[in-house]
């Protein structure tokens, strides 16, 4: 997504095949999904609240392949977006 207008903030990097992005335009909030298995997936989202929500979700204990301490990061990244 190389829209330039617009706050951006990674959320993480694994490598250039695996990463999540979040951007913000104004009230609408836009992640970017790339992974090596299902190629790019983008969420579009009206709210914070929606987003997040949406996080907690798709970063669950049980559907992660991350540590408790990096979904914790993760979920924080969301919150401060």
């Amino acid at each position: 997504m190389a829209n330039n207008d617009g706050k951006k903030l990674n959320v993480y990097t694994i490598d250039s095949w695996n990463q999540m992005n979040i951007h913000q335009h104004g009230r609408r909030y836009v992640v970017s999904e790339i992974n090596s298995f299902e190629g790019e997936f983008t969420h579009d989202f009206a709210s914070q609240y929606e987003m997040i929500r949406w996080a907690e979700h798709r970063f669950s204990d049980k559907n992660t392949e991350f540590t408790p301490e990096q979904r914790e990061e993760i979920l924080a990244k969301f919150r401060r977006a």
